[in-house]
């Protein structure tokens, strides 16, 4: 769950929504100067579902004391994490052998983030575990990836894409789509920069997002990776009013439909 702020209330987004607006964005890339996704259908299912480690807490989020509000993303424990990606993963397979490789390839990039980072996610309590716990989950992801890879290597449907080049390209996408969907669910104030965007698989730029007149349902982006020139997103959210002391309450106004709050947004280059 991430949290846009609208006044003197909070907008709580999923994460599969977050992920849906991704799959959008996935769907819209590619033109002269950004490579399309390849396989498309399977790239752009994987960007859609890149979260789907997150669908089962999203049923039924914990309550963060100190805030009294849901724990966002960010705030989860290490060894919580683990756990819900290596069965995200494991779900993934439902879909097929690569859009779970895809979503792999995710875990592993965020992962490898917080890997590098010196404070763990969580109150920090359980640090040092969570890291074994981690780095064990990261091994083992380096093996399946492998066997996938492997598996589906004599496919005709993925010639050319079973490889660690054509894996990396792909992983770089869904990281630039994630990246970028954070930022409009966020809500962009001024200038929201992406990092390390892939062109072609191995030049990368940084995407440069900004809010037109002030507006987060208005925005440029520079430079442009999409086919056409507009690009028109959608995710929903639930609009949480004050904060909450516990959890039953928290997750009665989650599933009040009425609370329900669509999040648009029309991108434009420069």
């Amino acid at each position: 769950m991430l949290f846009r702020k609208e006044g003197n209330d909070v907008v709580a987004i999923p994460q599969p929504s977050h992920a849906w607006l991704s799959g959008q964005l996935a769907r819209a890339w590619g033109n002269e100067s950004f490579a399309a996704p390849e396989p498309y259908d399977e790239v752009c299912l994987g960007a859609e579902q890149h979260d789907i480690a997150w669908l089962e807490w999203e049923r039924h989020p914990t309550l963060n004391p100190t805030t009294g509000l849901p724990h966002e993303f960010r705030e989860i424990d290490l060894e919580t994490r683990v756990a819900l990606w290596s069965s995200g993963i494991e779900a993934a397979l439902a879909y097929g052998r690569y859009p779970a490789l895809l979503v792999s390839l995710h875990a592993h990039t965020i992962h490898a983030l917080l890997a590098r980072s010196r404070k763990p996610p969580g109150d920090g309590s359980t640090g040092d575990a969570g890291r074994r716990e981690m780095q064990a989950f990261l091994d083992e992801q380096v093996i399946f990836r492998e066997e996938l890879l492997a598996a589906v290597a004599d496919e005709p449907r993925y010639r050319g894409l079973a490889t660690p080049e054509a894996a990396e390209r792909n992983r770089l996408l869904i990281y630039a789509v994630d990246f970028l969907s954070l930022a409009i669910c966020w809500g962009v104030d001024g200038v929201a920069v992406i990092p390390g965007v892939s062109t072609d698989g191995r030049e990368l730029v940084d995407l440069r997002l900004r809010s037109h007149g002030g507006r987060v349902d208005d925005l440029v982006l520079d430079p442009w990776p999409f086919a056409t020139d507009r690009c028109h997103v959608v995710c929903e959210g639930r609009r949480l009013r004050g904060r909450f002391s516990n959890e039953a309450s928290m997750r009665r106004a989650l599933a009040d439909p009425s609370a329900g709050v669509l999040i648009e947004a029309e991108l434009r280059p420069r």
